[in-house]
């Protein structure tokens, strides 16, 4: 009864992008006109644990994305797609997809037990699954149409970047889509701009930017090797379960992502708007 319920927590009345981004502020509507059952908000502090962002500037960041892929990957003549929001921390990206297809049909998966927890308090009702940091992900379907993630292949080792990609590859159906981010000359700007200012005011932030001019080479030498196409992965590691056997900074220049997987590159792009990292698009042929 619950499965045939779930699945019929589809909009009947077609959603400009417009309203359906307002409507992320507005669950009551969304629920009351729509039937669509959005989750909560995590707090700012919490948002910004994840994404440096919170509020609207954190979900037009997750919508741009959402835009970009739902676009290249032609989502919109798929009926009820099957998605995996790998990564996908607070579901900011996961809730955009309830426009798209029911509840069960996307699945959200984590590394972290205390973010999953949290999904949890947000009553987010999509398929959570606590997966461990190397593949495979227990409870996953082998026919989804889609697999994205924002701002993880930005922080995983060549080894896990590889393993996770042959993984998605197989559990998408034939003509399926991977849509991921990395670091990219946006970031790299970044460390460049940290290395030519002072130390932060901000004891976090300082002890941050720290870590990342004594564990990384410097900014120059990073362009240069992202320019000559080489993946980069440095050794940081990050909060809980992150350890940096896998979990740092990772920069994955197109070059690269040409010769591993040849005519499965649909796109690559640095210039989606607000998206501050390279995005990604691979298509199982």
């Amino acid at each position: 009864m619950l499965q045939r319920n779930l699945s019929s927590i589809i909009p009947q009345k077609k959603i400009s992008d417009a309203e359906w981004f307002a409507l992320q502020f507005d669950s009551a509507k969304a629920r009351d006109v729509y039937k669509i059952p959005l989750p909560g908000f995590p707090d700012d502090d919490t948002q910004k644990g994840f994404t440096a962002l919170s509020g609207e500037n954190n979900m037009r960041q997750a919508f741009e994305f959402y835009l970009h892929m739902r676009k290249v990957c032609q989502l919109d003549t798929l009926k009820q797609p099957k998605v995996l929001d790998f990564g996908g921390g607070w579901g900011r990206v996961s809730r955009l997809f309830l426009r798209d297809t029911a509840p069960q049909n996307i699945y959200l998966a984590e590394t972290r037990a205390s973010t999953i927890q949290l999904l949890k308090d947000l009553k987010a009702p999509y398929t959570l699954i606590h997966n461990a940091p190397p593949p495979p992900i227990n409870g996953l379907p082998n026919n989804l149409d889609l697999v994205f993630a924002y701002s993880v292949f930005s922080h995983l080792s060549e080894q896990y970047f590889l393993d996770w990609m042959a993984y998605f590859l197989k559990v998408l159906k034939p003509g399926g889509h991977v849509v991921f981010t990395s670091r990219g000359h946006y970031f790299i700007r970044h460390l460049q701009h940290l290395h030519a200012s002072e130390t932060a005011s901000d004891p976090m932030l300082a002890e941050h930017i720290r870590r990342l001019k004594q564990m990384m080479p410097h900014p120059d030498e990073i362009l240069r090797l992202y320019d000559a196409g080489e993946f980069q992965f440095y050794a940081i590691g990050g909060s809980e379960e992150l350890t940096p056997s896998f979990f740092g900074e990772a920069f994955i220049p197109e070059a690269y992502l040409k010769r591993r997987f040849g005519d499965a590159l649909m796109s690559f792009s640095e210039d989606v708007p607000r998206v501050d990292q390279s995005m990604t698009v691979l298509r199982k042929l």
